[in-house]
């Protein structure tokens, strides 16, 4: 391949990307006003209510497993024998524990975002960003449970005071916000800043260079593929952060997620476990809710 060449397919993806984010601006402003994707969005609707089931119980059964695996939420972050990691260790699984039996919700909640802002402080803050997504579930399940069965007295005085009673209908964007900052850090961090082990991973997995295997582009590189899917992850972290086509692009990372897992092998289903709720939520949320009460104010 040309340097010429070289340079359109590295600028190109990247021209293409900013035109579809612009485009999804004007596409989001229709469909706010598209009766027809209102009414689907009310249908759809009608599952919120599993959402925090949905949520506490696969990251409650994920924290458990990780925890009992030796792992930090994921397979990217190894923890050994030292008192602190130890405390990692079983805080996850008592947390998911609490999780997955619906006790000490609330309090199960703030441990997850405990544990999430200590890692900074034992392990690679990069690497840590990667799981950011962690502090959004932590602070969806915080805003949208309430404590009934256990420490109620704790929090009973903001419950009474329906202190969070404004903001939990902000939880949802909160969720969806903090998921797309973390698409955008992946993709940034392992596409863009490292790259290296992604190119080895498709040098291993020749299959997963599409252009290649699927296009007959013989030289098409694997540093263009990793690049390229950088990008993308970049696109669909953005439009998911600012709430733009919400859904559909929901339902694109969920496909994108369930292709990685059956070509990368289920070593990546612990990372995507949480994205898949996360999916879950989104789809059954109100997407106009947030916006509706903006405009009728």
């Amino acid at each position: 391949m040309t340097e010429q060449n070289t340079l359109t397919w590295y600028v190109v993806p990247t021209v293409i990307a900013i035109f579809i984010f612009i485009l999804a601006l004007f596409l989001e402003f229709g469909a706010r006003r598209n009766k027809s994707i209102k009414r689907l969005t009310e249908v759809l609707r009608t599952g919120a209510f599993l959402d925090s089931t949905v949520l506490s119980i696969t990251i409650g059964i994920l924290l458990i497993i990780s925890g009992a695996q030796n792992y930090l939420f994921a397979p990217g972050i190894s923890l050994g024998e030292s008192l602190p990691h130890l405390v990692f260790k079983f805080s996850q699984i008592i947390i998911g524990i609490g999780l997955v039996l619906g006790i000490f919700t609330r309090l199960c909640t703030v441990g997850i975002m405990t544990i999430f802002i200590g890692g900074f402080f034992f392990f690679d803050p990069l690497k840590m960003l990667d799981y950011s997504v962690f502090m959004g579930i932590g602070l969806f399940l915080f805003l949208v449970h309430k404590d009934v069965l256990s420490f109620s007295f704790f929090f009973h005085p903001i419950e009474k005071k329906h202190f969070l009673d404004k903001y939990r209908k902000q939880a949802l964007p909160i969720l969806r916000f903090i998921t797309g900052f973390g698409l955008i850090i992946i993709a940034l961090h392992h596409n863009i800043i490292d790259p290296t082990p992604a190119i080895n991973f498709i040098q291993e997995k020749p299959l997963l260079n599409i252009m290649q295997s699927i296009f007959g582009m013989g030289n098409y590189p694997n540093t263009l593929l990793v690049f390229n899917t950088g990008i993308f992850g970049i696109l669909i972290g953005a439009l998911l952060t600012f709430g733009l086509l919400e859904k559909f692009i929901s339902i694109l990372i969920a496909i994108g997620l369930i292709l990685t897992v059956i070509i990368g092998g289920i070593s990546f289903l612990p990372i995507a476990v949480p994205y898949f709720a996360i999916v879950y939520i989104i789809i059954t949320g109100n997407q106009f809710e947030e916006r509706e009460i903006k405009e009728t104010i």
